[in-house]
């Protein structure tokens, strides 16, 4: 069967934790109250009895209010999971789940007539597609961002990632490390970086680590995802960044002592 991504890029793209957890309460010495959008669909591929389905299950924190602030946030957020522009974070969860539904059928219903003889491809045809997020509290008060997603679509095993989004809290903006560290700062942390993977994994050499499958096929590179904690920042390598998918999700964690020659 020829495997179709319902979800043009997003299965590529494949955002984590510091501070406590957040139902609310204040960043950034201002209030900033959380709701949530949820939504959950089931349609089945053809209309025939016991025929495979499809699940989805969404829910997504954001934040209440149409300041600039929690416009940046929500607009951010929604962007990163749905790729849609000016909805409000429930209709672009309902309409989310109504697209990736409305394509599971239309696009792989084709294929399951093919296939329905053999019971041996059935569960090519259960699809999944399941977001919870949280928040958290991170350095200076950044709210942390932080998204579970869980996707199957066909093959050996589903997908499972860890996103993150850091944001200053007062003004709403996303926080990159281009913020957080000096110019030409890329170099002195991919030897940090590599040097705690060494540290982590016991290994010495660039050898040992590929003889334990780290890095077979790319350098070692800072991660989109990250959390800033209150001492550290945690970069979260998500299955076939730097390693097979049964390594499951490598964290590589450094205190800000140690980055203090490249901080800003």
């Amino acid at each position: 069967m020829k495997r179709i991504s319902l979800i043009f890029g997003l299965t590529a793209v494949l955002f984590s934790a510091c501070g406590g957890s957040n139902g609310g309460g204040l960043f950034g010495g201002s209030s900033m109250d959380m709701d949530e959008a949820k939504t959950t669909k089931v349609v089945t591929i053809t209309s025939e009895d016991n025929a495979p389905q499809c699940q989805v299950s969404l829910q997504v924190k954001y934040i209440k209010g149409d300041d600039e602030r929690a416009r940046a946030i929500n607009n951010a957020i929604e962007q990163r999971l749905f790729m849609f522009d000016s909805l409000t974070m429930q209709q672009a969860v309902d309409s989310f789940a109504n697209f990736y539904t409305s394509e599971y059928q239309k696009n792989m219903a084709p294929l399951y007539r093919e296939d329905r003889a053999d019971e041996t491809k059935r569960a090519w045809y259960e699809y999944k597609y399941s977001i919870e997020t949280d928040t958290q509290r991170g350095k200076d008060d950044c709210l942390v961002y932080i998204i579970d997603l869980d996707m199957y679509e066909g093959g050996a095993h589903g997908i499972r990632q860890q996103l993150v989004i850091n944001f200053d809290a007062k003004t709403g903006q996303q926080i990159t490390y281009d913020d957080l560290f000096v110019q030409g700062y890329q170099y002195r942390l991919r030897e940090l970086l590599l040097e705690e993977l060494k540290k982590q994994t016991e290994t010495n050499t660039l050898d040992e680590l590929h003889a334990q499958d780290y890095l077979l096929t790319m350098d070692i590179y800072a991660p989109q995802n990250f959390i800033l904690g209150d001492d550290e920042i945690t970069f979260i390598y998500n299955p076939y960044e730097i390693a097979p998918y049964e390594k499951g999700n490598t964290e590589l964690t450094l205190s800000y002592a140690k980055l203090k020659e490249i901080l800003k």
